[in-house]
């Protein structure tokens, strides 16, 4: 007769045992879709501060030539930082690349040495 004890433990040892990827793997995506959501509120401030400035240069310009002048030098440093941003999202996503790559190699190692083992026993 077997006993019902130790293979129900060795059930949740194994159930366990092929959850942590998956957890491992849900962390990674909250952590990642965390940054992608403070990079696009980033964007997003710096195109309602370019709004704003705009605005504030459009009604505090004394004639045309200097109004397009201001929007020339908003849009310049609009740009600048936006270029910036992209450097930023390309960072983010090379990491995350990196990180998603690690998190297969470590997960297929552990499966196939966990696979080994079963076929040995």
């Amino acid at each position: 007769m077997t006993n019902a004890a130790a293979e129900i433990n060795a059930f949740l040892e194994n159930s366990r045992k092929l959850a942590e990827p998956v957890a491992r793997f849900q962390e990674l995506t909250a952590r990642t879709t965390e940054r992608f959501a403070r990079y696009g509120y980033e964007v997003a401030g710096d195109y309602l501060n370019a709004s704003l400035a705009a605005l504030h240069a459009a009604t505090n310009a004394k004639d045309l030539p200097e109004l397009l002048k201001k929007q020339a030098e908003l849009a310049n440093a609009y740009f600048e930082k936006q270029t910036l941003r992209s450097q930023d999202l390309l960072k983010i996503a090379g990491e995350t690349q990196a990180t998603v790559t690690q998190w297969i190699d470590q997960t297929s190692t552990e499966y196939t040495a966990r696979a080994k083992t079963a076929k040995a026993a």
